[in-house]
């Protein structure tokens, strides 16, 4: 079982939990410029209702950018932290590599053979952070 983290898209974050290929469950969790809060209880949601257990999973796949600063690093610090606490390795993917929900699985599966735990990714930005408002002249 691997658990996959989307935090790119704009208005919304999704998350993934493949058993196989073409066996996988999406929780999508609508809202913007808040997954820090939304993040880890859709995980645990999305854990419980599949009745599946932290310690199942094989490997954890993030979507590594482009897309907003801040939803990217905190999908990336979340994957990261979680690989490190129970010891999995840790795939990253970025956007423009898949279409699709299906292609991002086969990609991660493909990746995450073979790899040794906790295995850190970074997260990808195509351009500089804009993370403060311009000072007004």
């Amino acid at each position: 079982m691997i658990l996959i983290i989307n935090t790119t898209p704009a208005d919304h974050l999704e998350i993934i939990l493949a058993n196989k290929r073409d066996d996988f469950k999406i929780k999508k969790v609508l809202g913007r410029f808040n997954q820090a809060e939304k993040l880890l209880p859709a995980i645990s949601q999305l854990l419980q209702k599949n009745k599946i257990k932290a310690e199942k999973l094989r490997a954890l796949g993030v979507v590594i950018g482009p897309g907003g600063f801040t939803s990217v690093r905190i999908g990336v610090a979340v994957a990261n932290g979680l690989a490190y606490g129970l010891n999995l390795s840790v795939v990253g993917v970025k956007a423009d590599e898949f279409a699709d929900n299906n292609e991002l699985v086969a990609k991660i599966f493909d990746r995450a053979r073979g790899l040794k735990p906790a295995k850190l990714v970074m997260p990808f930005y195509d351009r500089e952070p804009n993370i403060t408002m311009p000072k007004k002249k």
